[in-house]
């Protein structure tokens, strides 16, 4: 009796070893197939995310940077949003969105056009360069490696300027409406930019001011000696700390910013020239 109840176990302890085998086959074989599932998903993800620079001609952050210092008659298009382009930027490049198309009139079309993405994956790369074509501006290449790249091996960026970054707070200094209306009495050497419109400008500005507004000083950067002392007056504070940074930023300089703006100057009834 009792040997038949040992043989009783032995094949129900076998029989569920049997079931637990196949148990863990069937659930390793969907393991397994799990896997395999997201491996073939992970080799799709890997192309989606493909280097697109890769599908047009490109230039490397090197080659790009040694023709923007020999001054080549070229084009950058930075491809990405205004605030990634406001953030930082390559100086001298110009933000544009598929909004922005068509732009043949807007640049020069005979120029070689370089595309500026945030990375050689940013899918604005491949939208500009289809409205490009759309235009028949064939004439373009990709910057390798996008503005990625360009930080990694160059690094070197001209920003808007942010009043809550203390980086950008330290490339600028402030000088009071007094301090500067003594500085000219005394003919201090000085250069005083006026970054407001043309018209805000010819209705009255600080003597000796040269007008060059905001919108335009990333390309006429040059028109701004490398004075020791660079004042920078505005419509408000903001503007002429924005204007300062990207001074700072081109030229290696450190601007004043003039506090309160010129409507501190105004209210002085400093003297203006029209």
């Amino acid at each position: 009796m009792q040997n038949k109840k040992n043989e009783q176990m032995a094949l129900a302890t076998g029989f569920a070893l049997i079931l637990l085998v196949a148990v863990i086959t069937v659930f390793r074989s969907g393991s397994l197939s799990f896997d395999k599932k997201n491996s073939d998903s992970g080799a799709s993800s890997a192309k989606d995310s493909r280097d697109l620079s890769k599908n047009y001609s490109s230039v490397s952050t090197s080659d790009l940077q040694k023709k923007i210092g020999s001054q080549s008659s070229i084009v950058l298009l930075d491809a990405r949003s205004f605030e990634d382009y406001a953030k930082e930027h390559i100086m001298g490049s110009i933000n544009m969105t598929s909004d922005d198309f068509p732009i043949a009139d807007k640049i020069d079309a005979s120029k070689p056009i370089v595309i500026i993405g945030a990375s050689g994956t940013d899918g604005s790369i491949d939208t500009i360069a289809q409205e490009l074509k759309k235009e028949n501006l064939n004439n373009f290449s990709v910057l390798s490696g996008g503005m990625d790249a360009w930080d990694r091996l160059v690094g070197l960026t001209v920003t808007y300027g942010d009043p809550t970054s203390f980086v950008d707070q330290s490339k600028v200094s402030y000088v009071e409406a007094d301090s500067l209306k003594a500085a000219l009495d005394a003919k201090a050497p000085m250069f005083i930019l006026d970054v407001r419109t043309t018209d805000e400008f010819s209705q009255g500005h600080i003597p000796g001011a040269i007008n060059i507004p905001f919108e335009d000083l990333e390309k006429r950067h040059s028109e701004v000696p490398a004075f020791e002392r660079i004042v920078v007056s505005g419509v408000n504070e903001l503007q002429e700390f924005q204007a300062a940074v990207q001074l700072y930023d081109m030229n290696a300089v450190s601007p004043f910013v003039l506090k309160g703006a010129i409507s501190q100057w105004q209210q002085k009834n400093y003297p203006l020239d029209k």
